[in-house]
């Protein structure tokens, strides 16, 4: 156990070390006296052991390099990544540009990758059930599980900010039971439109956000 222990502790040492200084380090520790105690007959065990030791360095800087993750420069984040104004822009595609600034207006103030729930209005269902029960669902989902008169919409009846994707579900299961009609039933009889669309988006840096639809949302 002892010899083991030493040894992880020259192999982590050796590690850290670059060529030049690994080459410098081997020399006076391994070479160097090896020749004075045994001469010209220690020539194949340092050139073994030179080999065995330049292996497990390669090694480590290998597996080194191979761990280290690259760092989200703000270059990265803009290649992956929409900006909020053109997620907006693709969700509420009817939206005009008074509407798209109130709605960025309103996600620069939610923290970095909180989800939010958007909806956006089926006019089916607002026509078979009016725009007043359209209202009643949304402001479920505005206020379902909060105290003390609290929104998490702002008012907008589209945007929600959570906390966590575990109070969202949890939510969504509230008004589905609630408001069964606003989901769609495939086994239902007459057939029910689904109450909208629903896309989630969380933001990934200043005006930059990731979003994808949620097509199973408003289906039982």
């Amino acid at each position: 156990m002892f010899l083991q222990g030493v040894i992880r502790k020259i192999v982590s040492f050796i590690s850290l070390l670059s060529p030049i200084e690994w080459f410098t380090w081997f020399t006076y520790v391994a070479i160097l006296p090896m020749c004075s105690l045994f001469g010209w007959l220690a020539v194949p065990f340092v050139f073994v052991a030179a080999n065995i030791f330049g292996a497990i360095w390669l090694l480590l800087r290998g597996n080194e390099k191979g761990n280290k993750q690259i760092p989200m420069s703000d270059n990265n984040i803009n290649e992956m990544f929409s900006s909020t104004r053109e997620a907006l822009e693709t969700i509420f595609s009817q939206a005009s540009n008074k509407d798209i600034e109130k709605y960025e207006e309103q996600l620069s103030k939610v923290d970095d990758f909180d989800p939010v729930l958007i909806i956006v209005a089926n006019q089916n269902w607002i026509n078979q059930n009016t725009y007043a029960n359209y209202q009643a669902v949304m402001y479920s989902f505005a206020t379902n599980n909060l105290q003390n008169n609290r929104r998490r919409d702002e008012g907008s009846l589209s945007i929600f900010h959570f906390p966590n994707l575990t109070e969202l579900y949890a939510v969504r299961r509230n008004i589905r039971t609630q408001y069964p009609n606003a989901f769609f039933d495939r086994n239902a009889q007459p057939q029910q439109e689904s109450i909208g669309t629903a896309w989630i988006l969380t933001n990934v840096a200043v005006r930059k956000s990731d979003y994808a639809e949620d097509d199973s949302f408003f289906v039982i």
